[in-house]
């Protein structure tokens, strides 16, 4: 029989603990694929609306399914179509998937899907930017009273755009220095080397993250590795 791997998401702690939304999600796809095969595994995705927490199950989900062979399957695709990374990681992830509410949905479609959620991201950007812009032309003429009509709080004793409390020396080291530091990370250089030997070997990027974690490897803050760390270096395998 066919085999599939779920994968859910639901957007609050609260509401994956309660089960409100995923219950339907697991509904879903359960008549999806009654007698049509088996489930062999099921990964939820539980976020806030923050949107600081980067996506680990779905990744987890697809290699699941790659080293499985199985089909990929979420019940619901119009909540996730707005999603650049679940969009781009299903295009890109080489598996075969099928939605509960879209059956006819194919990777052409998702292609679709991921431009328009890239133009609606840019979008939101530029209306950010554009806000920002008016506050800034605001503050220069001395109006510091914000829409909701409090006061703007000053910074070492100046009004400006910002965080009051200032910026963190992590944040003060920009882009290009971040990544600089990345690649010259003596963490990331030892466990590169084991990276690019396992893809080599057909490891999945959640096998190498175990390995790495079982020889005690570490990222550079310090912290275990998942699976979008380790794909992360992987790609430098191959510039």
């Amino acid at each position: 029989m066919k085999k599939f791997v779920a994968y859910y998401r639901v957007s609050t702690q609260k509401q994956g603990n309660s089960g409100l939304g995923l219950q339907a999600q697991k509904n879903a796809v359960a008549n999806h694929i009654s007698e049509k095969g088996n489930l062999i595994g099921e990964f939820t995705e539980v976020e806030t609306g923050t949107r600081k927490k980067k996506r680990v199950e779905i990744y987890r989900a697809i290699e699941l399914a790659k080293s499985n062979k199985a089909t990929l399957i979420v019940a619901k695709l119009d909540r996730l179509a707005r999603d650049v990374e679940f969009t781009s990681a299903l295009f890109n992830g080489g598996v075969d998937f099928i939605c509960c509410d879209n059956p006819n949905a194919n990777k052409l479609t998702i292609q679709l899907l991921s431009v328009i959620a890239e133009h609606e991201a840019e979008v939101i950007s530029k209306r950010i930017k554009d806000a920002l812009k008016v506050k800034k032309e605001k503050i220069e003429k001395g109006i510091y009273v914000n829409k909701d009509g409090s006061v703007m709080t000053p910074i070492n004793g100046e009004v400006r755009l910002g965080n009051p409390n200032g910026f963190g020396e992590f944040q003060k080291l920009g882009v290009k220095k971040i990544k600089e530091n990345a690649n010259n990370n003596k963490n990331n250089i030892q466990a590169m080397d084991i990276i690019c030997s396992a893809r080599k070997e057909g490891m999945t990027f959640q096998a190498i993250a175990d390995k790495l974690n079982k020889l005690q490897y570490t990222t550079r803050r310090g912290k275990k590795f998942n699976p979008i760390q380790v794909h992360r270096l992987f790609k430098k395998c191959e510039d």
